[in-house]
């Protein structure tokens, strides 16, 4: 378990899966997320019943110190030979919006990839669409690397995608 006075981050087990089923299908997030379909029940059981054999991914839920799950950051691409991972996170409990939570959840798993994983560069990929969690990247040390202009098709049409990175 990482943690501080104001987040916990614990690895994602069983007791995560129902609310990580509900923000996955939120329609918010999954435009903010460019997710373009609903997933399963079933579906989301295996995806879940998988990540312990991913040697790819550390999956991590967000809690408040009273144990509330407000929601998940992960490493995926994990590259040993170039040490570096991609970073993604929902926040999905909508009482946490703007309070620091993503950003702290994003520099802890930050601390964590660089001194127990040896990674050197964590980078994530942002639509344009969603400034809240460019700004909580910044405010966690990513700069902007580069703009990817018209990389995805969403519901408003083609949208622009930040990449940021960190470095160790």
């Amino acid at each position: 378990m990482i943690g501080t006075a104001s987040i916990v981050l614990t690895p994602l087990g069983r007791q995560h899966v129902d609310r990580t089923l509900e923000w996955t299908n939120d329609p918010e997030l999954a435009r903010l997320l460019n997710r373009s379909r609903r997933v399963t029940p079933d579906e989301h059981r295996a995806w879940f019943d998988r990540l312990a054999e991913r040697a790819d991914a550390r999956f991590f839920a967000v809690e408040l110190p009273d144990g509330r799950h407000v929601g998940n950051v992960w490493l995926a691409d994990i590259n040993p030979l170039h040490r570096k991972a991609e970073m993604r996170i929902v926040i999905g409990d909508r009482d946490c919006g703007r309070r620091g939570i993503g950003t702290e959840a994003i520099a802890r798993l930050c601390d964590l990839a660089f001194a127990d994983l040896g990674l050197q560069r964590i980078y994530a990929y942002v639509l344009e669409i969603n400034p809240r969690a460019k700004r909580a990247f910044e405010k966690a040390g990513f700069a902007v690397e580069g703009v990817l202009r018209r990389d995805r098709s969403t519901e408003d049409g083609w949208v622009d995608v930040f990449l940021l990175a960190r470095l160790k």
